[in-house]
């Protein structure tokens, strides 16, 4: 598998130009930060690997390195490591390149004849995530792959996958989405175990037992009050939640009748036992499986949407092109660029509906992807390409 995955060999002109872009942006994003000396979520991914060797808390603040704190799981810090090893210019190129690249070939495994809208309605995102030096890129490019791996090699790599990405960030979680589509149920699952409990014992080996269950401890309440602080502060929750609350002006509104909600529409499609074999079912359920940790997440920040916007590809590419849908597009994209705090800081700032909007082309098109899934048998089937 990894051989090929990080082959270029095949590559026609249209898909190198965009492979170019994408890494022209990840390095001026680097060469912009460094001049700027605006890398501050590098130096608190770096620091992680310091926490584990020294076993100082992971999640407490250290004003001597960097501002804010690590709200990554402990076994980022040793998937970190090898960055961290490098001198911190050499580091921060290696990590923004590694999860660009990361991305554009898992998108390359997605089984769409044409994907090259794929890549370019990426563009701004990948910019905003590569600007902010977070793991985004690589979350979604974790998803992706623990569909486009779900059936090949026994599925070990699918599973690895959807755990490292679980045991990082929590979002590769919704991995488990797929798992209607495996064949060997019974090897996922003992798998997926056995790499949970990898996962969740490596940092042990750099550390201590006693150690890492503390942090365990420590990462659960700093999630808690990070989606505490994410719902009472302003600017700081960019998801379909965040839009309504700020329509509302209400942040009491209890995420669980959000996520009630989200998880009901969300499994919709699954009724449509018929269509569980049909490719292009299972793409929109990878569509909507990409959206929805960004679109119900307290934590969505703009630069969060890298994970959906392969998913707006994936419903343009299967979608007729009416006038209306190649308008939403331009919409989502132009949206995605995040233009409205570009261009009116101090509005936006002012006016937080003005940021959270953002969520709501992701989330119109997350809807007619569901709505195509659930009808799927009634339609005929797209031009789609093997992985």
């Amino acid at each position: 598998m990894f051989p090929n995955f990080f082959s270029f060999q095949t590559y026609d002109q249209k898909k190198r130009l965009a492979l170019i872009i994408w890494l022209l942006i990840a390095v001026f994003c680097v060469v912009q930060s460094l001049i700027t000396h605006r890398y501050n979520n590098y130096l608190i991914f770096e620091n992680t690997c310091r926490n584990l060797i020294n076993q100082t808390s992971f999640y407490v603040g250290y004003p001597a390195y960097h501002f804010d704190a690590n709200h990554y799981g402990p076994i980022f810090s040793v998937f970190f490591m090898p960055f961290a090893a490098l001198p911190n210019a050499l580091g921060f190129l290696a990590w923004n390149l590694f999860n660009t690249i990361v991305l554009f070939k898992a998108i390359e495994t997605i089984p769409i004849k044409d994907k090259l809208p794929l890549f370019f309605i990426a563009i701004p995102c990948i910019a905003s995530a590569t600007l902010s030096q977070q793991f985004n890129p690589a979350s979604g490019a974790f998803i992706i792959l623990s569909y486009t791996l779900l059936n090949k090699n026994k599925g070990i790599w699918s599973t690895m996958l959807i755990a490292l990405g679980t045991f990082i960030k929590l979002y590769g979680i919704v991995g488990l989405a797929f798992f209607f589509f495996v064949k060997d149920k019974k090897r996922f699952i003992a798998y997926l175990i056995l790499w949970s409990a990898v996962f969740f014992v490596l940092p042990m080996l750099f550390s201590s037992p006693e150690f890492i269950l503390n942090a365990y401890k420590e990462w659960t309440v700093s999630l808690i009050h990070k989606n505490a602080s994410n719902i009472t502060e302003n600017n700081l929750d960019i998801s379909i939640m965040g839009f309504i609350r700020s329509i509302y002006v209400n942040h009491n509104l209890p995420n669980m009748v959000f996520l009630i909600a989200g998880v009901a529409l969300f499994g919709l499609p699954y009724l449509n036992i018929k269509a569980y074999q049909k490719t292009t079912f299972q793409l929109l359920i990878l569509g909507s499986t990409l959206m929805f940790p960004v679109l119900f997440s307290t934590g969505t920040e703009d630069c969060t949407y890298i994970i959906a916007a392969p998913a707006v590809g994936i419903w343009y590419v299967l979608s007729d092109r009416k006038p209306w849908k190649v308008w939403l597009l331009w919409i989502t994209i132009v949206l995605s660029c995040n233009f409205p705090l570009l261009l009116f800081p101090k509005i936006s700032s002012a006016y937080p509906v003005l940021l959270t909007i953002m969520s709501v082309p992701f989330f119109m098109i997350w809807v007619f992807m569901l709505y195509k899934a659930s009808r799927m048998p009634k339609e005929p089937q797209p031009q789609l390409a093997s992985t």
